[in-house]
């Protein structure tokens, strides 16, 4: 599955494109959000499956297209009122006030959690060496994620949450050291580094302490519906939801990061 996207990457890095992405991202996302909206079925929620999926495409989409029209950003946020209108007219057609704020809130936070954050990975691709930026974002914030899980199952001791208890303070501090030791690792080769010493640092620990978060986030919400991943989509680790959880908020973050900085 990594080499495949690696793949993708390389091709597009190659004719300097963003279509391998950007189809990566929503067959992706298309994934994602159906595993979401599955798992708020089993708490007996009502999402608008079908019309929240469509919208989600469209928001992915236009995040896309505004780094190709100037200006195009500010028409973009609109997208999320006629999102709202829509919603709330199926549900007046197909349940009248029956969960209404339940149904709705869930479809639209559904779009947000998944296609909107994710959409962030092609803003990242139009920076400068923006193949670089993907790259750091993905291998700090998995590695770090990959780092703690070994580290804390072997030698963790203290819980670091009651979200999910597999997770131990030993293995957050370690995947913090892990992905700052990938950030500066990754950023020191000539063709990906893209930040100087004195921002790497923060950021492969921002990327880090994040990823951690956005693990948490999602154990949230699998904890709440009482089952252990999103789906089975992937043998051995689960769903989607599963394997980018971490990315979902990482992704965002690091592009903020870098509007911050002025890059």
């Amino acid at each position: 599955m990594l080499a495949v996207f690696f793949g993708i990457i390389f091709l597009d890095y190659l004719f300097d494109s963003d279509i391998g992405l950007g189809i990566v991202g929503l067959i992706v996302g298309l994934v994602a959000l159906w595993e979401f909206y599955t798992l708020t079925e089993k708490k007996d929620f009502a999402p608008f499956k079908v019309s929240g999926t469509v919208w989600g495409v469209i928001v992915f989409l236009g995040l896309w297209l505004s780094v190709y029209r100037e200006n195009f950003d500010q028409v973009f946020h609109g997208i999320f009122i006629f999102i709202v209108l829509w919603l709330f007219g199926n549900q007046f057609v197909k349940q009248g006030t029956i969960g209404a704020i339940r149904n709705v809130s869930v479809t639209i936070f559904g779009i947000i959690y998944t296609f909107y954050f994710l959409s962030f990975v092609m803003l990242l691709r139009h920076m400068p060496k923006g193949f670089g930026i993907i790259l750091l974002v993905l291998m700090i914030t998995k590695g770090g994620d990959i780092g703690g899980y070994f580290f804390g199952s072997w030698f963790g001791k203290h819980k670091l949450s009651v979200i999910s208890p597999k997770k131990t303070i030993e293995g957050a501090l370690f995947g913090l050291l892990s992905s700052l030791v990938i950030a500066i690792g990754l950023n020191s080769i000539p063709g990906i580094q893209v930040l100087p010493v004195s921002l790497i640092i923060p950021f492969g620990l921002l990327l880090g302490a994040v990823g951690i978060f956005g693990d948490l986030i999602e154990s949230v919400m699998k904890r709440y519906v009482d089952v252990k991943d999103s789906s089975s989509v992937i043998p051995a680790f689960g769903g989607i939801l599963d394997v980018i959880d971490s990315l979902l908020v990482a992704i965002p973050v690091a592009y903020y990061f870098f509007v911050i900085i002025g890059y």
